[in-house]
């Protein structure tokens, strides 16, 4: 008998706030998935283009316009296959866009919603699959 390995989902969180991003990320490992965390949002759009992939991307929406622009732009030309989930942190107009105007989801976060995040994420990429104890 043979097990077959099953696709660890890779996650990029890109936020500042690096005590939310370390629940979100613990949170997220605990269930299997492998996760990069970026405590620096204006290095998303390189990580977004670079060459390796990401299943799913929660970047937050308090983004340098250029970097907004940049993402927006690897999202319309398809550069990336990486889902793009904006992490809403507050309430601005920007946020209207990225509904209205692209095929990007939202999340807003806060300090005690970790959970609903990472069940936001497992929605859109599917939960890994556990190897089985021996």
């Amino acid at each position: 008998m043979t097990t077959r390995r099953g696709h660890r989902p890779r996650i990029l969180i890109v936020h500042r706030d690096a005590v939310w991003v370390d629940q979100a990320k613990q949170r997220l490992e605990a269930m299997g998935y492998s996760v990069t965390e970026c405590l620096e949002p204006d290095w998303a759009p390189d990580l977004l283009a670079g060459s390796r992939p990401y299943d799913l991307a929660a970047v937050t929406s308090e983004l340098d316009p250029a970097a907004q622009g940049a993402i927006l732009k690897l999202v319309r030309e398809s550069r990336t296959g990486t889902k793009i989930m904006m992490l809403l942190d507050q309430l601005d107009s920007a946020t209207i866009l990225y509904k209205g105007k692209s095929n990007m989801l939202t999340h807003r976060i806060s300090a005690d919603n970790v959970h609903e995040f990472a069940i936001a994420v497992a929605a859109q990429v599917g939960v890994p699959e556990r190897k089985p104890d021996v």
